[in-house]
């Protein structure tokens, strides 16, 4: 019978935590990239919660005014209005400052290159 070997790899995984840095972590482009990546990211994450508090708002604000809930437009209950054709202007809305304010950040990221 033959003795049984285990293989470790413990020399490749020190080797692999010693990697020097890459030109990309060295590259000043690459901290402007990661600048608009961060500011992007930021956008997105303050357009989500405006349409999250605008949205959530909604049953909140007839919880705790109970009487707008009685109220009849065109003979349709109020939050049925607001539901159906007062939540799209909202994305639409949402939807349109977002694609403006990330088009101007990559507008600001790209025009420095474009004069040097």
């Amino acid at each position: 019978m033959t003795d049984r070997v285990t293989v470790t790899f413990s020399c490749a995984r020190r080797r692999a935590r010693r990697r020097k840095p890459s030109d990309e972590a060295t590259d000043p482009g690459a901290a402007q990239v990661r600048s608009l990546i961060r500011t992007q990211a930021r956008l997105a994450l303050t357009s989500t919660a405006i349409v999250f508090v605008l949205l959530t708002g909604l049953p909140l604000l007839f919880a705790l005014a109970p009487g707008l809930s009685h109220v009849r437009l065109m003979g349709v209950r109020l939050p049925w209005v607001i539901l159906c054709g007062g939540v799209q202007p909202i994305w639409v809305m949402a939807a349109r400052r977002h694609v403006r304010l990330a088009e101007r950040a990559e507008r600001a990221f790209t025009d420095p290159a474009r004069r040097g």
